[in-house]
């Protein structure tokens, strides 16, 4: 028999490659959480650190001085024996009147030359560093004042060089220096600058008089001939002197509680602090703040006005963004219902339950975080039990949670998922506070807070 030649193929049986599959379940769940990556709302992570605030608040300040313009009994030319500044002692000589043009056509014809004396020139080095240490493009009156500062200086060596001169030419050229010497009706400061505010009171003071538009301070020293009852000098009387200046309403809570003041005179960059009132002026209603000085009179003899920062109290806390704080609800329940229970000292509330089956209630312990807590009650999460839930003491007493108040506070996200911290705010302003870091329940130090709160729901993993 003829032997059949067929063949017969049969089908290969197929394997389950495991490594395939692999790759396909990594490379979904690659993908998924690709697309939930950039889908999902991110939430933005705060470290909290520390934080201060300064709260000070400028103002301009009017100087104001038992001050007295003297005016001279004589007409001539004045030639000075004091500099601007001098303490000055009751009887004491301070200018004198020449009214003959003798020796001063003399002494404006003469050839000779002024030489400066080493005083005289260490002075006017002084006023030259004081003027380039002060100097600023924003407040040109600095250039004024050094203009002041060295006409004074000019003035006092050309006094001083008259008198010497008009004694030795009048010995040279029998001239005669029929000059009279004027002496002082009081002890006190002299100055040589008036500026027409001599003779406001503290009872006198309004705002208007805060408008520097059209001051100016008036130098009383002058080569040419001057008649009678002309200012010539004026003179401080005593060395108590006030800064006095309008209040607004904030500055007026702060300050009327205070007896003393820190501030910083910011023409020189003076810190320094003294007694403070409080009055309200009848003319124009308005609250004035007096600062009293028995000090540093000879620094500002020159200035009426005085821009001065007043320092209130420093806060210091924990900064956080204002993005990051937020409201919860809370019940508030009475401290008595807290107690301990369970297998731990953690606090708790005990609470019933109604059994459906039984008709029966129960009594079920509940672990609770006090959120903030007064003299009255602690505050706890509304979250954990249903409006209207009974609880009890273990007395026996009854309480039904249906009483709620809100707490600020932040999402604290250190363990991976967010819990709100209540925070106590002690400053604010508009982009950022500064709370207080000793709060119960509250923030540490370094603890990562959500930025943005609207973006975090509560308990829910962030990472």
């Amino acid at each position: 028999m003829r032997r059949s030649r067929r063949v017969v193929k049969f089908r290969r049986r197929k394997t389950f490659n495991i490594g395939i599959t692999i790759f396909l379940i990594l490379f979904i769940y690659i993908a998924i959480n690709i697309y939930i990556y950039f889908t999902k709302e991110h939430i933005s992570i705060y470290e909290v650190h520390e934080g201060y605030n300064t709260t000070n608040s400028r103002v301009t300040g009017l100087v104001l001085r038992d001050e007295q313009l003297v005016y001279t009994q004589k007409a001539g030319y004045i030639y000075y024996f004091l500099k601007e500044g001098s303490r000055v002692a009751k009887n004491s000589s301070v200018y004198s009147v020449d009214d003959s043009t003798n020796i001063m056509d003399y002494i404006t014809e003469s050839d000779d030359i002024l030489m400066l004396s080493r005083d005289n020139s260490k002075q006017f080095q002084y006023e030259i560093k004081k003027f380039y240490s002060q100097y600023s493009d924003y407040d040109f009156s600095y250039v004024y004042d050094f203009k002041f500062d060295v006409e004074s200086t000019l003035f006092d060596m050309l006094n001083q060089t008259m008198i010497e001169k008009g004694i030795q030419i009048g010995e040279d050229t029998g001239f005669q220096y029929s000059y009279e010497v004027f002496k002082s009706d009081f002890s006190g400061i002299i100055s040589y600058y008036k500026d027409n505010c001599e003779t406001i009171t503290k009872e006198s003071v309004t705002k208007d008089i805060f408008d520097k538009k059209d001051y100016k301070n008036i130098p009383l020293r002058t080569s040419d001939m001057v008649s009678v009852n002309t200012p010539v000098y004026k003179i401080i009387k005593s060395e108590t002197w006030s800064i006095i200046f309008p209040l607004t309403d904030e500055q007026y809570d702060k300050l009327q509680v205070m007896d003393w003041v820190d501030f910083t005179i910011l023409n020189d960059d003076f810190s320094t602090s003294a007694p403070i009132n409080i009055f309200k002026n009848q003319t124009d209603s308005t609250y004035y703040a007096e600062i009293i000085m028995d000090k540093h009179l000879s620094n500002y003899l020159n200035n009426r006005f005085l821009d001065i920062e007043l320092h209130f109290d420093n806060i210091y806390g924990l900064k956080i963004p204002l993005s990051a704080l937020t409201t919860k609800d809370f019940y508030l329940v009475p401290l008595s219902y807290f107690t301990e229970g369970g297998n731990s000292n953690e606090k708790g509330l005990i609470k019933e339950q109604y059994d459906k089956d039984t008709g029966d209630v129960k009594l079920i312990f509940v672990n609770v975080d006090i959120y903030y807590q007064d003299d009255m009650f602690g505050y706890v999460d509304t979250n954990q039990f249903a409006p209207n839930t009974w609880i009890r003491t273990t007395d026996g007493d009854r309480y039904q949670l249906s009483m709620t108040d809100k707490l600020t506070g932040v999402y604290n996200v250190n363990m991976g998922y967010a819990v709100f911290k209540r925070v106590e705010i002690i400053y604010q302003n508009e982009s950022y506070c500064i709370v207080d870091k000793n709060t119960s329940y509250g923030l540490s130090l370094y603890d990562h807070i959500a930025l943005d709160a609207n973006t975090v729901v509560e308990q829910k993993i962030i990472y």
